[in-house]
């Protein structure tokens, strides 16, 4: 674990159910890259799509962050996934997020 002036850094991955078919994310996936990308805090590092058929799709959103514990890093990963659907989190499953927090590479 790397210890920062704020804590330990922590990669933590989000899987996040996408509500509609891959049609309807298709149609806002650009947005939501967009505004995963201009957060500016170098917390987001990638976003995959996992596609399982025309009517399900996981986006899962790979984050490292600086925090003081696994709870903090998780919320920070979380805030940040947030902010990138903004005013779409209707169009997300919330009850099915799924997560794993493991510490950073030194």
């Amino acid at each position: 674990m790397t210890w920062d002036s704020g804590g330990a850094r922590y990669l933590v991955r989000l899987t996040v159910p996408r509500r509609g078919a891959w049609r309807a994310w298709r149609a806002v996936s650009g947005t939501f890259g967009h505004r995963l990308a201009e957060q500016g805090n170098d917390v987001v590092l990638a976003r995959r799509e996992l596609r399982r058929g025309r009517d399900y799709v996981r986006v899962v959103v790979v984050a490292t962050v600086v925090a003081d514990d696994v709870a903090e890093a998780l919320d920070l990963a979380r805030w940040a996934f947030r902010e990138a659907a903004d005013d779409d989190l209707a169009g997300w499953d919330m009850a099915a997020v799924s997560a794993e927090v493991q510490p950073g590479d030194a």
